[in-house]
């Protein structure tokens, strides 16, 4: 999506497909990630990074179900293994899970715009909506 000469992006887009020095946005050693907004996103970016990091698999194709990971929070509640990162191991309850992927797919599908400051170390995920 582009608004007024600037690129918007989906957080699981900026994330997954914005590269420093050949390390994602998300693992950039060296670069802190910080946040404008008016709403709270209900997990950090390095979480959601993390999360992006277990489930998109390298080079697959979004016909291979990719994008179930980031869009519909039923498939994530079935599908996701939730003892695979620290952040969701302690969760067991149906309940629980499917309120994470609600929250979840909330955040990675939330519009902005990145900015990258070499001198700051810094890339800024500016939310629009």
């Amino acid at each position: 999506m582009k608004r007024r000469g600037v690129i918007v992006l989906k957080l699981y887009q900026s994330l997954t497909q914005v590269q420093i020095n050949e390390q994602f946005a998300g693992q950039a050693t060296g670069y802190k990630l910080s946040t404008t907004l008016d709403k709270p996103l209900n997990y950090d970016p390095t979480i959601l990074y993390q999360y992006l990091d277990t489930v998109l698999k390298p080079g697959s194709r979004h016909d291979e179900k990719n994008l179930r990971y980031v869009t519909d929070p039923g498939y994530i509640g079935e599908n996701f293994n939730y003892q695979s990162v620290p952040f969701t191991s302690h969760m067991t309850e149906f309940d629980e899970k499917m309120a994470f992927a609600g929250k979840l797919v909330a955040d990675l599908n939330r519009h902005l715009s990145v900015n990258i400051k070499p001198e700051d170390e810094t890339i800024e995920l500016v939310f629009v909506d």
